[in-house]
């Protein structure tokens, strides 16, 4: 019996239907779309905090669709943060522990400066919102939570070997010399431009983390 053969339906046996496609939640998906990326255009333009007229102009919307797809701006906002993060967490790869510590220190900078600079627009939107959203604060966490065990991960050879309190300590110093706030604060507040804030944050990351390799190496001896 040949392919042809077997691949063809028999007589009288109806083929599965394929499944229809809902018009109108595949336009209400589209226009919520429409909306979320409207807001990250305008807030990447510089509006930290978009009016709804100009959200719903952005994209081509009435402000009443606006929030028939989201309760209010909070639930607009935490949507926004919640894409913005989902674009970003391809550049958050593992770090490969076996590698000698200053590359391992270089691709902890390309992922955090990359990121950074991805979310500096967004630092104000957030700062506002945050305290309001429940559902945006526990994404900050979440964010922060992923960055510590992305940390942890890649300095492990060197962090096992101190104690406990000194290992937090130096895994915290590490988070906040590399997270968001530092970076608007080397770019905004000191005017710092990529190149030079870049330089900066890893002067300071790789302190901390010969301050620890040094620990690590009189603690093993």
């Amino acid at each position: 019996m040949s392919d042809a053969t077997v691949a063809t339906p028999r007589e009288g046996v109806a083929s599965a239907p394929r499944p229809k496609i809902d018009g109108r939640v595949l336009r209400a998906a589209r226009t919520r779309e429409r909306i979320i990326n409207a807001t990250i255009d305008l807030i990447r333009g510089g509006e930290s905090t978009p009016r709804v007229i100009d959200i719903a102009r952005t994209a081509g919307v009435s402000t009443r669709s606006i929030f028939q797809h989201f309760d209010d701006t909070e639930a607009l906002f935490a949507a926004v943060a919640q894409q913005v993060v989902e674009s970003l967490t391809p550049l958050a790869k593992p770090i490969d522990s076996a590698l000698p510590w200053e590359e391992r220190l270089d691709a902890l900078m390309r992922m955090r400066i990359e990121v950074n600079e991805a979310l500096l627009p967004f630092r104000r939107a957030v700062a506002l919102h945050q305290p309001r959203s429940p559902k945006l604060a526990a994404g900050v966490t979440a964010g922060r939570l992923f960055a510590r065990e992305r940390t942890e991960s890649a300095f492990a050879p060197e962090l096992m070997r101190l104690s406990e309190a000194e290992r937090k300590q130096t895994v915290d110093a590490l988070l906040a010399a590399s997270d968001w706030q530092m970076w608007f604060g080397l770019r905004m507040t000191y005017g710092l431009d990529l190149e030079a804030a870049s330089a900066t944050m890893r002067r300071m990351v790789g302190a901390i983390l010969t301050q620890a390799t040094a620990r690590s190496v009189s603690a093993a001896a």
